[in-house]
C-alpha cells in the first residue's frame, strides 16, 4: 500500500541544530533573537527543488543539504548550499540552477566563488559531506544527487575539481543494479578500518522510476484528503554504499562484503557517524523513512552488523516505525556515551535515545522533554 506525503524540506546533511517554538519563544523572553541576515549578508541564490505549485512525484518533497566549512583553510567557516532541479519547465542550457559555494569575508558578508571554485553543475542535489580523503590538508567536498554522486578534491587554491570517475565514485552512485538512477541521500566521510585513509557511506532512499511511479492525478495518495506524490512505502528501497578508501586515490564498493545491504529497514536519509559503544570504532547510524532506521555496528573486521531493533535505536519508544529525516548526536546527560537525536516527519515527535552503554538505547523523548 502507497503512503501519502506532503512538500517538506529536508537536512540530509551530517549534523543539524533543531528548534521547538517553545525554544525559540523561551529564547526570546531571555533577549536572545534570531534574525535572518541571508540576503544583507550575500547569499542571494534562489533554492530551486521540485514545482513551485504542485509535486508530482517524491524526488520533488525531499530537498537539500548544506555544509559549513573552510575551504580556502582561512580559519573562517564558508557555506555551500545544494541546488535542486525541476521537471517542468526547464531551462536552456547555461540557466540551469546550480549548488552554490559562498566564501566568507570575515565581515559578516560572503561572496559567491561558484564559478571561480568549479563547483557549479546542475542536477537533483541531495545532501553533501566534508572530509580530507587524500590526507594533504584540504577538505574535500562529496555531493550526492538522484542519479550520481560528485566528489570534487580541494586543489588547496580555492579550486576543486571533479575527480568522480577517477577515483571510482560514479561507476557505483549512478545506477542501481536494475539500470535506475540511484538516489543518493545522507552521506559522511569515516575511517571505518583506522588505516589512516577515510572511507565513504552513503545512504539510499528509493529505487525510484518516474515512468512507473503512481502519481496523483493517477494514484490513491492522500495527505490531508489532498492527493499528493506517493511513497515510500509501497516503493522499493535503495540500498546503502560503503566505499574503502585504497589509499592511492579510488575508492572500491564493498558494501555487500562489509554487510552493509544486511538490514531490515531501507529508505535511508540522514547519516551519522560516531563510536557509540566506546571500542575506538566508529559506527553508523541512518535514519530511514517509514520504517526502521539502522545502527551499524562496526565489527572491527571490516564488517558492520544492524543491531538497531536489538538496541532500542529503531523505533518509537511503543515500538512504531516512524519516518526519519535528519539525525545528529551528542552526550546530553555529560555520562560520556553518545546518544542520539532523531527529527521524524510532521506530525511526530523527534526521538532522543540515551545512550545506556553496552550497546542498548532508551527512547527518553518524553521524559527529558523533546
Amino acid at each position: 500500500m502507497l503512503r501519502s506525503r506532503r512538500s517538506f524540506v529536508r537536512s540530509l546533511c551530517r549534523t543539524a541544530a533543531v528548534f521547538s517554538l517553545d525554544e525559540i519563544l523561551a529564547g526570546s523572553s531571555l533577549g536572545v533573537q534570531f534574525i535572518n541576515v541571508a540576503r544583507e549578508a550575500g547569499l542571494h541564490a534562489k533554492t530551486v527543488f521540485g514545482g513551485e505549485k504542485k509535486n508530482r512525484f517524491l524526488l520533488e518533497t525531499t530537498g537539500c543539504g548544506v555544509a559549513f566549512f573552510d575551504y580556502d583553510n582561512d580559519g573562517w567557516l564558508d557555506i555551500f548550499l545544494v541546488n535542486g532541479a525541476r521537471f517542468e519547465a526547464k531551462p536552456g542550457k547555461g540557466n540551469e540552477p546550480t549548488s552554490r559555494l559562498y566564501k566568507n569575508n570575515r565581515d559578516g558578508t560572503f561572496t559567491d566563488v561558484t564559478l571561480a571554485s568549479g563547483l557549479a553543475r546542475a542536477g537533483w542535489g541531495q545532501g553533501c559531506c566534508v572530509g580530507d580523503y587524500d590526507n594533504d590538508g584540504n577538505d574535500d567536498l562529496l555531493v550526492t544527487y538522484w542519479g550520481d554522486c560528485v566528489l570534487y578534491r580541494n586543489n588547496g587554491n580555492g579550486k576543486f575539481t571533479d575527480v568522480s570517475e577517477k577515483t571510482g565514485i560514479a561507476k557505483t552512485a549512478r545506477l542501481t543494479p536494475k539500470g535506475l538512477k540511484r538516489w543518493n541521500t545522507g552521506c559522511a566521510f569515516l575511517d571505518y578500518d583506522k588505516d589512516g585513509q577515510l572511507d565513504l557511506f552513503i545512504a539510499n532512499y528509493i529505487d525510484f522510476d518516474p515512468k512507473t511511479v503512481p502519481v496523483p492525478e493517477s494514484g490513491n495518495c492522500l495527505y490531508k484528503g489532498i492527493r499528493v506524490a506517493c511513497g515510500p512505502p509501497g516503493l522499493d528501497g535503495g540500498k546503502n554504499i560503503l566505499f574503502h578508501n585504497n589509499g592511492n586515490g579510488t575508492f572500491t564498493d564493498i558494501s555487500e562484503k562489509a554487510g552493509i545491504w544486511k538490514t531490515p529497514g531501507t529508505y535511508g536519509l540522514g547519516v551519522l557517524v560516531t563510536d557509540f559503544d566506546n571500542d575506538g570504532w566508529p559506527d553508523i547510524y541512518v535514519a530511514n523513512d517509514s520504517t526502521s532506521s539502522a545502527l551499524y555496528r562496526n565489527n572491527r573486521d571490516g564488517t558492520f552488523t544492524d543491531i538497531a531493533i536489538e538496541a532500542g535505536a529503531a523505533y518509537s519508544a511503543d515500538g512504531k516505525p516512524q519516518a526519519g529525516m535528519g539525525v545528529s548526536a551528542g552526550d546530553y546527560d555529560c555520562d560520556g556515551k553518545f546518544d542520539i537525536i532523531k527529527t521524524n516527519f510532521a506530525g511526530d515527535t523527534s526521538s532522543l535515545y540515551r545512550n545506556l552503554g553496552g550497546n542498548f538505547f532508551e527512547d527518553t523523548t518524553f521524559q527529558a522533554g523533546a
